[in-house]
């Protein structure tokens, strides 16, 4: 259909012009709309008619308002700035338009939104004014509603701790909270209205402005966290699409971030040297070995050993052999490089990992280093002189694993100290025959347990109020026929990996829950902590297996505590977390072990039956030299007690350690000064030596190895 012509709008107007009044009367009559009609000729502008609809909208009959002024309908209520403006369209014969509070007949309160205009016959005044009146009782609530509600919303954005703005879609302010405002030094005031952009135009093409892009254009919630240099902080982003634009909340994190720097650090790095750690080493190894296979350039490992440093500590102190370590530890590090890694990985064992070093140039850099060890080293008045033995090996991710290269340097270190110490030697045939004296010593170890050639020793836990012994680790020790007796670090790494874990596992485990049993038969109820082995840990068996020896035993099973460590925990989360909950279920206790190395995952407290934590022994070492140490101690005990975990410390070999360490508020205590890994006897014989009345630790207050015993 095509629009009307001017002649034809004009003819249809003529048209309606010569309606009778009747129709215009019956069309206000049938109107859903107030009318008033008022006539302007006489005194005080009465009332002059009133259609139905005002009648219903008011509660007036039209008898009950002829002849009235309108102000009855405000009643008492005069007070409002709408009434001087249609007093103002009375006077001068203007239109208006306004909003006022009436009230019903029956007095309540309706809001009314009033169009007035004049009637005039031949441009003459005003004979009469005709209000059209509109109930907006509704739209008046909502809008003190969401007034409030702004308000209410407004309060809460003024208190909270984020900063936050609101963008329309032009990307201007339309709204800054006074802490948002506080961290851009910008006045709120100064910036509504203005284009963002416009405002921080360094932002424009970085992460916080593609993360605001990307929650306009995508319409979904946009996160961002990243260092923003205008400010010198790091801002942690959160945008919200919205129909009018962007509402984005940010937060200053430096202060988390800098604790996650300063924690990553001491994950991966050694908190005497500084240098990596072997967490960090074998991670970097590992990626030095996969990028070897893309660029087809060799790894070299040098495996450094000190020699007869157990002599400094053993002379001087091990105060003195730490600030040795310290000394030596900042000379390696002089030799680290973009392509050259250094770690410490154990009390005196030192690795650097090499990329793109072939044989050649691994010997250069292993007599770089023992010319550095070659140097007198000052410690309290003395100068003291430690050698190395180093041991080099060559490959790519092709041909070895992270381990084998290490185990490989590792070879080649002994041969080294065969040739007389403070040199150092390339992997070769020699080096694997020790590999073999290895081998054969594992085909030995597979046998031990059918020999009876296994035994546990047990180091005291004590209280740390009393000093009470109240639990007991047991720890695996091989009495082999040949050799004597051997630490567990010469044979547990050849089991693990193998099924015959499993069993040595499965032995640990009853032969601690018998001497648990003896010690209460004799009215010694200790807690018994047993290392976990990996293997034993996603061994579905190991609940109904603990059960049952309980059950033999007649143990309560709070009496035995399960060690577990986080480096167990990561290789199969899921499974770990299932057997560690059926263990909890049958009503053993689990600990987290060296607590404060590797990552120290605090998800892990959260997500699994952890009822204690073990501070790692490198934190009680370092207290007389670092009081941070103390300050972690410290932190981590106040953490766990939050969480209501128990805590012991380990490695206390000293009266400063033991009293700084009481101090915390730690809850058991064990090291060599406690207590050195002893024999059933002698443990029964210190038992009945106390002179103390034992208390009973809470179960879980403990927590050790990755192994079935160390």
């Amino acid at each position: 259909m095509q629009n009307c012509s001017p002649e034809e709008v004009r003819s249809f107007l003529e048209k309606i012009e010569q309606l009778p009044a009747p129709f215009f009367k019956r069309l206000i009559e049938a109107s859903n709309t107030g009318i008033i009609i008022a006539d302007a000729s006489l005194p005080d502008m009465p009332i002059a008619y009133v259609n139905p609809a005002f009648e219903k909208m008011t509660g007036y009959r039209r008898h009950e308002v002829i002849g009235r002024n309108c102000r009855f309908l405000q009643r008492s209520d005069r007070d409002q700035p709408g009434l001087g403006l249609i007093r103002r369209s009375l006077d001068t014969g203007e239109i208006c338009t306004t909003v006022l509070r009436n009230y019903r007949k029956d007095g309540s309160l309706f809001w009314c939104r009033i169009h007035l205009f004049p009637v005039r016959e031949n441009g003459s005044a005003p004979t009469h004014f005709v209000a059209i009146l509109q109930d907006v009782t509704e739209v008046i609530a909502a809008q003190q509603e969401a007034e409030q509600a702004r308000e209410r919303l407004s309060t809460v954005l003024e208190s909270i701790s984020d900063g936050c703005i609101s963008l329309d879609r032009e990307w201007r302010f339309t709204y800054v909270n006074a802490r948002g405002a506080a961290w851009i030094d910008r006045r709120p005031e100064d910036l509504i209205g203005k284009s963002m952009w416009d405002e921080f135009p360094e932002a424009v093409g970085g992460p916080f402005y593609q993360a605001y892009m990307k929650a306009m254009e995508e319409q979904e919630l946009a996160t961002c966290e990243n260092f923003y240099a205008p400010l010198g902080i790091w801002l942690e982003l959160r945008a919200y699409p919205s129909r009018e634009g962007v509402t984005a909340f940010f937060v200053d994190v430096t202060e988390r971030k800098e604790a996650e720097t300063r924690l990553l650090h001491l994950a991966t790095h050694d908190s005497l040297t500084g240098l990596h750690n072997r967490l960090s080493c074998l991670r970097a190894l590992d990626q030095a070995l996969a990028r070897s296979v893309e660029e087809h350039r060799p790894v070299g490992v040098l495996f450094v050993d000190l020699d007869h440093f157990k002599e400094v500590n053993d002379a001087h102190g091990h105060r003195a052999g730490d600030q040795a370590l310290q000394e030596i530890g900042r000379r390696l590090g002089s030799l680290a490089g973009s392509d050259v890694t250094v770690a410490r990985i154990s009390g005196d064992e030192f690795v650097f990992v090499l990329e793109g070093v072939d044989a050649e140039g691994a010997r250069s850099v292993a007599a770089a280093v023992l010319q550095q060890l070659a140097l007198p080293i000052a410690v309290d008045h003395h100068h003291v002189a430690v050698g190395a033995s180093i041991g080099i090996a060559i490959g790519s991710g092709s041909e070895f694993t992270a381990d084998e290269l290490l185990n490989n340097a590792d070879a080649a270190m002994y041969e080294a100290k065969d040739n007389g110490r403070h040199t150092y030697a390339v992997f070769s045939p020699r080096a694997s025959l020790l590999i073999k004296q290895r081998l054969a010593l594992r085909q030995d170890v597979f046998s031990a347990l059918e020999r009876r050639q296994f035994v546990l020793f047990y180091q005291p836990q004590v209280s740390a109020i009393n000093g009470a012994v109240v639990g007991a680790e047991a720890l695996l020790r091989w009495e082999h026929p040949r050799l004597g007796l051997l630490a567990p670090d010469l044979f547990l790494p050849m089991l693990e990996g193998s099924p015959a874990i499993s069993a040595v596992g499965a032995w640990v485990c009853e032969e601690a829950c018998r001497q648990a049993r003896e010690w209460e038969l004799l009215g010694y109820r200790l807690r018994m902590a047993v290392n976990v082995s990996p293997r034993q840990l996603t061994d579905e068996n190991l609940p109904p297996l603990l059960k049952n020896l309980v059950d033999r035993y007649d143990l309560d099973p709070e009496c035995i505590k399960l060690e577990v460590t986080e480096s167990m925990l990561m290789q199969d989360i899921d499974k770990a977390a299932a057997v560690l909950s059926s263990l909890q279920d049958h009503g053993f206790r689990i600990a987290l072990d060296d607590f404060g190395t590797g990552y120290s995952n605090l998800s892990y407290l959260r997500q699994l039956p952890i009822t204690a934590i073990k501070i790692d022994r490198s934190f009680v070492q370092e207290i007389g030299q670092d009081r941070r140490c103390l300050d972690i101690v410290n932190g981590v005990i106040a953490f766990a007690k939050s969480l209501k975990l128990d805590v012991i410390c380990e490695g206390i070999e000293t009266e400063l350690q033991k009293e700084a360490i009481r101090s915390t508020g730690c809850d058991v205590l064990q090291g060599y000064l406690i207590g050195k890994p002893m024999r059933a006897g002698d443990f029964r014989a210190l038992l009945l030596s106390q002179t103390v009345e034992p208390r009973q630790a809470d179960p879980g207050c403990h927590q050790a190895d990755s192994h079935p015993e160390r």
